[in-house]
Order: C-alpha cells, then structure tokens, then sequence
C-alpha cells in the first residue's frame, strides 16, 4: 500500500508491504517526523539507507535511484 502526504511542492511517500516500510521525500526533516510519529505508535527499526527490498538491490545517489533485480 503507498501512502502519499503533500505540502506545497513537497511530499513525502510511506510504502508498506506486509511489515516492512520505506519512507521517501524531498526533505530528510519530514522523513525524520514520519519515523518519529511510527516509533511512539508502533514497534519499528530504522534500518537506515535501503540496500534491498523485495529481492531488489537499491542503489542511489544525490540526483538518482536505481533498482537491480539479481
């Protein structure tokens, strides 16, 4: 299921699948706010950057995101 929250030209993405969770958006402060509203709601671990989700290897940097499957 994809969540999406806009403010503005802003936005912010939650993606869950089963019990895993990805956050993305323009502004690593509205990141952070989302993970902290999760953590006193529910149990969760910020497992940081993604690496692989799904049988994906994820891999970007500051202008792209790339998906790989192996």
């Amino acid at each position: 299921m994809l969540f999406i929250r806009e403010n503005g030209n802003n936005f912010t993405m939650l993606l869950v699948y089963v019990d895993d969770i990805i956050l993305a958006g323009k502004y690593v402060s509205d990141i952070e706010q989302v993970t902290l509203y999760l953590d006193k709601t529910f149990k969760v671990k910020d497992l940081r950057d993604l690496k692989v989700f799904l049988g994906l290897e994820i891999t970007r940097s500051s202008i792209i995101c790339s998906l790989c499957n192996h």
